[in-house]
């Protein structure tokens, strides 16, 4: 089984990968006890703080009737900014310093009612999802896919734009008989060197809808995707996956995310699931059936549509962000008959906030053993009163094939008695010792970690190095 780079980076906790099983008998029966068996923990997932006041409410006369579903939010340079599809197939547009408070610029591409004063793109599309591409010319370096229908085949189309603003169609599809009529969400991986896109799917035969993958090194091109995400076997049959909401977890290339817009047949409403991933292809919901956030009567509003956009937004120090278009109207509502007020709504989270490793009262767990090659490390953490976090630095023999036991090798001063205990709520603690963070003189040895949890959420073990951090501010 991979270790996807466990003590390199970051290291989430989407799954119990990087935690050592151990055993609660010892294999040659010479010793009564086991070895390195957590006990007391669980994965836990953590659900968003959703303002209720739109972020970007949909109050332009161009956008009335209207519902943003379908909108993209990514950072570039020092501005953020947003692309949101509007009835008709328009896109609107609107920026931001901070993530948090938006507007609209008057970007004179489109003309509506004899006047170009509006935040419109001079291009339509279906579906859209828009990235940047640090390694196209910089005519290319705006890529968008998007949908639509011919009266015999669905295709998968991309434009490129230097801007973000001005576009240029690619006459042909990127990819053909498709089932996507909602966003699809595209990127390019600099670890593969490859294109990577997510679309929906629809089975003909048993009606239901998934999610998809394709990869391609080139954009105007893609072979045909391939099911990643498909309803678990407790799922009601009435539920279909619409949009996929995909993005990597910022910071890490060892956890992948989707925030799926789940819609239910019968009640007629859209409500936003979590999956979680180590690798984008292999995929599940950790949370099973239950939703991360709510639609329907019991959403304040009520909302009966809430759909989660593409994008996760760093707009505060240890905050994330991320988007839901949200609309009064359900799924199958006429349009004429969506009258009340609908648009962005902003979901703010801590940093790594998705899911942690915690403890109700006391656990431990050892994690896998790996090649030190960092500095320090590193815990984002959240304690309640009287709780802490505090962990054991290990010299590890690593594990033979069949699960021998593993040799673990105590180092004087880094023992758990050792480790300062860490308290409170932090984004970036330094785990310490008697003899300080430091851990340079152990480089390039195996080793693990022995951590312990009393009343605490770890969301994340940072593997920070010096050379990696100067590489990145340089």
């Amino acid at each position: 089984m991979r270790n996807y780079n466990f003590g390199k980076g970051k290291w989430v906790f989407v799954d119990w990968l990087g935690i050592e099983p151990g055993s609660g008998t010892h294999w040659d029966e010479k010793e009564t006890a086991g070895y390195c068996v957590p006990y007391g923990l669980e994965l836990k997932t953590h659900m968003p703080d959703v303002i209720p006041e739109f972020c970007i409410p949909l109050d332009k006369p161009w956008e009335q009737g209207s519902s943003a579903f379908y909108a993209t939010f990514l950072k570039d340079g020092g501005i953020f900014r947003c692309w949101y599809e509007l009835a008709g197939h328009r896109i609107g547009y609107a920026e931001s310093d901070d993530g948090i408070n938006w507007k609209k610029p008057s970007l004179g591409l489109q003309e509506i009612d004899g006047s170009k004063a509006n935040n419109l793109l001079d291009c339509g599309a279906h579906g859209a999802g828009i990235f940047i591409d640090l390694s196209a010319r910089p005519e290319e370096r705006y890529k968008m896919v998007s949908c639509i229908w011919t009266d015999t085949e669905r295709l998968l189309m991309g434009a490129i734009s230097p801007d973000g603003l001005h576009w240029t169609s690619i006459s042909e599809p990127l990819m053909r008989n498709q089932q996507a009529d909602t966003q699809t969400i595209c990127l390019y991986d600099e670890q593969k060197g490859k294109y990577v896109l997510y679309t929906r799917q629809s089975d003909g035969f048993m009606q239901r809808r998934g999610i998809n993958r394709s990869e391609s090194d080139d954009f105007r091109r893609f072979p045909p995707s391939q099911p990643v995400l498909e309803s678990n076997p407790t799922d009601p049959p009435d539920w279909d996956f619409y949009c996929n909401g995909y993005s990597r977890w910022p910071q890490t290339s060892s956890a992948h995310l989707m925030r799926i817009s789940m819609y239910k047949h019968t009640s007629d409403v859209v409500n936003v699931h979590l999956a979680v991933s180590r690798d984008g292809a292999i995929w599940h919901r950790p949370q099973g059936r239950q939703p991360w956030i709510t639609g329907g009567l019991s959403y304040p509003g009520p909302y009966s549509s809430v759909y989660a956009c593409s994008g996760i937004l760093h707009t505060g120090a240890g905050e994330w962000s991320t988007y839901l278009g949200v609309s009064h109207h359900a799924h199958n509502e006429p349009i004429e008959r969506n009258t009340q007020p609908a648009g962005i709504l902003r979901a703010r989270m801590r940093e790594d906030g998705f899911m942690s490793l915690s403890s109700e009262g006391r656990g431990e767990a050892w994690t896998i053993p790996f090649t030190l090659e960092c500095d320090t490390i590193r815990l984002n953490v959240n304690t309640q009163y009287a709780g802490f976090a505090r962990a054991e630095l290990l010299v590890s023999s690593g594990a033979s094939t069949g699960g021998r036991r593993t040799s673990n090798q105590s180092i004087p001063g880094y023992s758990i008695s050792d480790c300062m205990p860490i308290s409170g709520n932090h984004i970036d603690a330094p785990l310490t010792w008697k003899y300080g963070p430091e851990l340079g003189k152990f480089r390039g040895q195996t080793v693990r970690l022995h951590l312990e949890l009393n009343k605490a959420d770890l969301y994340s073990l940072k593997f920070d190095s010096k050379i990696a951090r100067l590489e990145k501010t340089s």
